[in-house]
């Protein structure tokens, strides 16, 4: 690994749905930008955490692994081996992320939710989609991560269990992204985070941007890579959510 000053910034991007067909512009356009930004972090980054769904679906067969998102998964690679850390929490589209990542990539994949200390301030991680606690939501849940569903769903041919995660994610993806972020749930459940000591709770999921004042902390949601290219930095003990543009550097 080459010498190099470790950064000293935080940075957390959410909902980039790799694989997943863009309905703004191609895929491989969609790789380059995010590309453009993993290699502009690179000189100033001490984490990046990614907060859910950098795949659109993601499944690890013994022997196999989703051909889509490798060109990030390379600059990811590279990012690691240049000193930074990179922090992937599954979401509700890549709740199953593997062994390759972590071995093969060097991911740190830790869980949802997750909760950390940064700049002397305590952090709560989570995709967001768990705020929800309504029994159907548990039900799906605890089917999907059941040992006998991914062994059942191992038995199929890749072709055929990419077809179906395909399919399911666009009935997904309609439904979050023509739904309105619920003010109700996010304040309940930043205000318990806040209560219990953290001073920013940040999620993704909802494919909007929030940054908000709860009580003595702060919700943020981190928007998406799909429309908007939003990221959050976190310098001084201190967040801001930022867009990136390619070419234009790390402004806000």
């Amino acid at each position: 690994m080459p010498d190099r000053r470790i950064g000293d910034k935080i940075y957390f991007i959410s909902d980039v749905h790799l694989g997943m067909p863009n309905p703004v512009r191609p895929m491989l356009e969609q790789e380059g930008v995010l590309i453009d930004f993993l290699r502009a972090i690179q000189t100033d980054a001490a984490v990046l955490y990614i907060v859910g769904d950098l795949f659109d679906f993601w499944f690890e067969y013994r022997s196999v692994v989703p051909a889509h998102g490798a060109r990030v998964l390379f600059e990811l690679y590279h990012l690691i081996q240049q000193g930074v850390r990179v922090v992937c929490l599954p979401g509700n589209h890549d709740l199953w992320l593997g062994r390759y990542l972590s071995d093969q990539v060097g991911m740190e994949l830790p869980g949802d939710p997750l909760v950390v200390m940064h700049q002397n301030k305590k952090l709560y991680l989570t995709h967001g989609d768990a705020f929800r606690r309504d029994w159907a939501f548990r039900f799906s849940r605890g089917i999907l991560k059941h040992p006998w569903c991914i062994g059942l769903f191992r038995l199929l041919h890749p072709d055929i269990g990419m077809w179906l995660a395909q399919n399911t994610s666009r009935v997904s993806e309609r439904h979050v992204r023509n739904a309105n972020l619920d003010q109700k749930i996010l304040h309940r459940e930043t205000a318990a985070k806040i209560a219990e000591g953290c001073q920013y709770v940040i999620c993704g999921h909802y494919h909007r941007v929030c940054m908000e004042d709860i009580g003595d902390g702060q919700l943020i949601v981190l928007g998406d890579w799909v429309y908007d290219d939003t990221y959050a930095v976190m310098e001084n003990g201190e967040i801001e959510l930022k867009r990136w543009r390619t070419g234009k550097g790390l402004s806000p």
